[in-house]
């Protein structure tokens, strides 16, 4: 399957109502879609799934396409991105107390950490950046997966191309109800795309499988 980069200037963005209906409690929101397959956002989310689903390009939904669900990875996608590096920093740090003398450390460790710091800052703006890029989109038709801060990449696979999807649990997302869900396409020897640190993923996965399943009932001769 290809991935797509898109370039555009002065996109339209749907409206939430457009992408978000109310559900049977007034109080809730739930994706656009069949009531068999609904994933109800909480009162406290409401707000929340309504800015993400504007979010939503206009462009890249066709006019008889109808968004299911349109949600970002959780915050902690900005903690676990960032993660790496500062331990590394910490790491070097607890190097240089180590391994140099303690008068070379002492004149150079205002500088030293001066500059864990600024690449610590920087990572985290980094990573905020990337967190607030990405968005991953279901539609009655397709997956979509966008990101990318300043070279925008946006991933489409139709639902009857998908042949396996994986849900996956690391041990730091299990510790923060978080998962993510991994797509396979026929014709590739492993993944393509990847829905990372989500929240709500066993329900999320339901409501992608059961879009898997409505698309190839509704389109039974598409061709893997």
């Amino acid at each position: 399957m290809d991935e797509r980069q898109q370039k555009h200037t002065e996109p339209s963005f749907l409206k939430p109502s457009e992408a978000l209906c109310k559900g049977d409690d007034e109080n809730t929101l739930t994706a656009a879609c069949p009531s068999h397959h609904r994933l109800t956002v909480g009162a406290g989310q409401a707000s929340v799934a309504g800015s993400i689903a504007g979010t939503v390009p206009a462009h890249l939904i066709n006019e008889d396409e109808q968004i299911i669900l349109a949600v970002k990875p959780s915050l902690w996608f900005i903690v676990f991105h960032s993660a790496p590096l500062m331990i590394l920093l910490g790491l070097l740090l607890l190097g240089f107390r180590t391994f140099f003398p303690c008068d070379f450390f002492n004149n150079w460790s205002r500088t030293i950490h001066q500059i864990v710091a600024l690449a610590i800052l920087v990572q985290l703006v980094v990573s905020t950046l990337q967190w607030i890029s990405r968005l991953y989109v279901l539609t009655d038709r397709r997956i979509l997966r966008i990101r990318g801060i300043f070279n925008i990449e946006i991933f489409e696979c139709p639902l009857t191309k998908i042949q396996n999807t994986y849900l996956m649990f690391a041990w730091y997302e299990r510790l923060l109800s978080l998962g993510s869900i991994f797509f396979a396409t026929a014709g590739t020897a492993g993944v393509e795309a990847s829905w990372v640190n989500i929240n709500q993923p066993l329900e999320v996965h339901e409501l992608i499988r059961s879009a898997i399943r409505d698309a190839h009932a509704r389109w039974p001769n598409s061709q893997p």
